[in-house]
C-alpha cells in the first residue's frame, strides 16, 4: 500500500520521489542532518607524515572516498575539529560541486577533509543514505541548486535544502544490502567489459605496430635496423631519415581554403571545423595569410604536441595553423604508413626524446631534429597494403570497443534505475530476495 509523501518541511517533494509505501516518509536532509561543518583551510604545505588531507580527487565513483594516496599536512589542534569518522558524508562545495563520498569504515589513518569540502553527519543509515544521494532524481535536483557559471559551488542548505525518501531503519538497511549485492554484479560485470575494452586496444597496437615495423609476411628475413626503437626490420626494407623522404614546406594560404585542426586523437580533418567543435585551447587568427597552405598527402605536425599524437597525413586541401610545420613528400611515400609508424608507442618516446624544452608542456619537436628521425620503410606497395590492414584493425577493434562501451552503458543505466526504484520502494526488496531463495 502506498501513501502520499510528507510535506512537513513545508518545501516542495520532487516529482521523483513520487508515491511512496506506508510507514515511508520524504524528509529533507535537512531534517536527517545532525551536523555540518566546512573542511579545514590548510596553509601550509604538505609533508611527509602527519594527518591525511581528503581532497575532492579523493572522492570515488559510487559515493565512496579513497584516501590512500591523500597528501599529508601537518598534525596541530586545530586540525581535531575536521577529523573524519564513520558513517560521515563528504561533499564537494566547489569544484566538482555536489560530489560526495561516505566513510564506510573507519579509517586507519587520522583522516582531514580540506576547506573545499563540507561534512555531514546523518541520523539515518549511512549505506542508504548513500544509494539515496546517488540516485539520478537526487543528483539531477542538486544540481539545479548549484551556483555560478565556470566556478560552480553549492552550498550546506542547498543540500540540506534536498530531499529523499526514509523508510523504518529496517528497511533502510535491508534496501542498503540488497543494493550492495546487486549493483556489486553490475559493477562486476561492467569491470569485465571495461577490462575488455582495455584487452582489444592492447591488441590492436600490438597488431599495429607490428605491421609497420616488422610487415605482415610472418617468413620474412629480418635484419639489425641499426636503429635502436626499430630494431630489427625485414631486410628488402629501407631504413631512411624523414629528411630524406620530406622537405619542409612553408606555402602560404588563401581565403577560400578551409582552416584544418590536427587532433592527438583523429589526425588532420578534412574539413573546416566549428568553433564548438574545437579544442578549447585553440585560438583561430582571424588573418588567414598567416595559415601554411596544406596539400594531400602532405604530413602535419604540432611542434608542441607531436610527442602526444598531434601529427597525421592530409587527405584535403586546406590551411593549418602557422605553429604547425608542414612536410611534404619529396619521393613516392606513404603518408599514411609514415603516420601509422610515428604512431606507435617506440616513435612516440623517440619523438618525446628529442623534442627540447625544460618540461613536458614545454617540449617543441623542431624541424631540424625531426628530419633526422630514422624509419625504415618497405617498397611503396607494401607500404599501401599495410595501411590498408591497420584500415581494416581499426575498424574492427572500434567495433568491438563500440560494442563493449554500449553495454557498459546499458549497465550504467540498469544499476541507476534499480538505485532509483530501491530508495523509493517500487521494488519489494524482501519479496525479491525471497523469490532469489527460492529460484536458488
Amino acid at each position: 500500500m502506498t501513501g502520499e509523501p510528507s510535506g512537513a518541511d513545508n518545501g516542495r517533494v520532487p516529482d521523483w520521489i513520487g508515491s511512496l509505501p506506508a510507514q515511508w516518509e520524504a524528509k529533507s536532509v535537512r531534517r536527517l542532518t545532525l551536523d555540518h561543518r566546512q573542511g579545514y583551510y590548510a596553509t601550509d604545505e604538505y609533508t611527509d607524515e602527519g594527518i591525511k588531507l581528503l581532497r575532492i580527487t579523493d572522492l570515488r565513483d559510487g559515493g565512496l572516498i579513497e584516501h590512500s594516496q591523500s597528501p599529508f599536512v601537518q598534525d596541530v589542534a586545530e586540525i581535531n575539529p575536521f577529523i573524519l569518522q564513520q558513517n560521515d558524508f563528504v561533499f564537494a562545495r566547489t569544484g566538482g560541486a555536489g560530489t560526495f563520498g561516505l566513510v564506510r569504515e573507519a579509517p586507519n589513518d587520522k583522516v582531514a577533509y580540506a576547506s573545499y569540502l563540507i561534512r555531514f553527519r546523518f541520523s539515518e543509515e549511512a549505506n542508504f543514505l548513500r544509494y539515496a544521494f546517488l540516485s539520478p532524481g537526487f543528483q539531477s535536483e542538486l544540481q539545479r541548486n548549484i551556483h555560478g557559471g565556470v566556478n560552480q559551488n553549492v552550498h550546506a542548505e542547498d543540500i540540506k535544502a534536498q530531499y529523499v525518501p526514509i523508510p523504518p531503519k529496517s528497511e533502510q538497511r535491508s534496501i542498503a544490502a540488497f543494493l550492495d549485492r546487486e549493483t556489486g554484479k553490475i559493477d562486476a560485470l561492467v569491470e569485465e567489459q571495461e577490462r575488455l575494452i582495455g584487452l582489444l586496444k592492447e591488441k590492436r597496437q600490438a597488431a599495429v605496430s607490428h605491421a609497420v615495423t616488422k610487415g605482415l609476411d610472418p617468413d620474412a628475413k629480418m635484419k639489425p635496423s641499426g636503429v635502436e626503437w626499430l630494431g630489427d626490420v625485414p631486410e628488402y626494407w629501407e631504413v631512411q631519415r624523414l629528411g630524406v623522404l620530406f622537405r619542409e614546406i612553408a606555402e602560404p594560404g588563401s581565403d577560400d581554403l578551409p582552416i584544418l585542426s590536427v587532433s592527438i586523437h583523429h589526425g588532420v580533418s578534412d574539413t573546416e571545423l566549428g568553433d564548438e567543435d574545437l579544442d578549447r585551447k585553440v585560438i583561430r587568427s582571424d588573418d588567414r595569410s598567416k595559415y601554411k597552405r596544406v596539400r594531400p598527402d602532405d604530413l602535419v605536425y604540432n611542434m608542441m604536441r607531436a610527442w602526444q599524437g598531434g601529427f597525421g597525413s592530409v587527405t584535403a586541401d586546406g590551411m593549418v595553423s602557422p605553429a604547425y610545420v608542414v612536410a611534404r613528400p619529396k619521393t613516392d611515400v606513404s603518408t599514411r604508413f609514415i603516420e601509422a609508424l610515428l604512431r606507435t608507442p617506440q616513435a612516440v618516446e623517440e619523438m618525446r626524446r628529442r623534442s627540447r624544452g625544460v618540461t613536458d608542456f614545454r617540449l617543441r619537436l623542431y624541424w631540424e631534429e625531426f628530419k633526422d628521425i630514422s624509419v625504415a620503410v618497405p617498397p611503396v606497395q607494401e607500404q599501401r597494403q599495410i595501411v590498408d590492414t591497420v584500415s581494416f584493425l581499426e575498424i574492427r577493434t572500434a567495433e568491438l570497443v563500440s560494442s563493449s562501451q554500449r553495454l557498459v552503458e546499458l549497465l550504467q543505466e540498469r544499476r541507476a534505475a534499480l538505485i532509483s526504484a530501491a530508495v523509493t520502494g517500487k521494488i519489494d526488496v524482501q519479496e525479491t530476495a525471497q523469490a532469489d531463495v527460492e529460484v536458488a
